[in-house]
């Protein structure tokens, strides 16, 4: 009986020793799963991080750009040339001396032949940009480069506004020279005259041209890319 029970001792002290040593060994090859999501999330909060701090240096960087095309459009050449730009594209209202332009029928009789029409107020329109006119309004209608004047039965269409004699055009620049212009032998007035149309020039000191009731719509048209860009 002894022999059996310190067999059985022996026994169960290597059973004891070799569950310890799997055990120690299992423990060894093992990592917390607690303790490796941990580490996946530092990792993961790090990148985070350094991305956060990079995206800020970008907002920083666009936001000094932005201050410098502010302070840019603020200064004063630039603010000339805009306005020089706003001017010639009729959206704003100008002011300056210049000359009333007043195209009519004679009295004597209105005929087909006699009738203002589209063409004669076009050849008025004409001789004054020619002499220099910086802005030109027909029948209180500010002309752009884009803008139609042509007949709609007895009346006149000028951009989107119907107007019917006698047609007054408005032109800001010079007015001794703009009337000289109208005015020469042989030209633009003498013309008119020969059809019927009576014309009258008034020089101002000081006239008001409203600015576009509508802006132009450009479908084709767009900013051509500079050659350094």
């Amino acid at each position: 009986m002894n022999k059996t029970y310190w067999g059985l001792a022996v026994v169960m002290l290597f059973l004891g020793l070799l569950l310890t040593t799997q055990f120690r060994i299992t423990s060894e090859q093992h990592i917390d799963p607690t303790r490796l999501r941990m580490d996946e999330l530092v990792v993961a909060l790090t990148d985070r991080e350094t991305e956060l701090a990079a995206a800020e240096g970008r907002i920083r960087e666009l936001e000094r750009e932005v201050s410098e095309l502010r302070r840019s459009l603020n200064s004063p050449s630039q603010e000339a040339e805009l306005e020089r730009l706003r001017l010639l594209a009729g959206t704003t209202a100008v002011t300056g001396p210049g000359v009333v332009v007043t195209l009519s029928e004679t009295p004597e009789a209105v005929t087909a032949k006699n009738r203002v029409a589209d063409e004669d107020i076009w050849r008025v329109v004409n001789e004054l940009y020619t002499a220099g006119a910086e802005a030109i309004a027909v029948g209180g209608v500010r002309l752009t480069s884009v803008s139609g004047i042509r007949n709609v039965g007895e009346r006149i269409l000028v951009g989107e506004t119907m107007i019917a004699s006698p047609v007054e055009i408005h032109a800001i620049g010079d007015p001794a020279v703009l009337d000289a212009s109208l005015k020469l032998r042989g030209g633009v007035i003498d013309l008119l005259a020969r059809w019927g149309i009576k014309v009258t020039v008034v020089k101002s000191d000081s006239l008001t041209l409203p600015p576009l009731k509508t802006q132009p719509a450009f479908r084709y048209a767009k900013p051509a890319e500079s050659a350094g860009s």
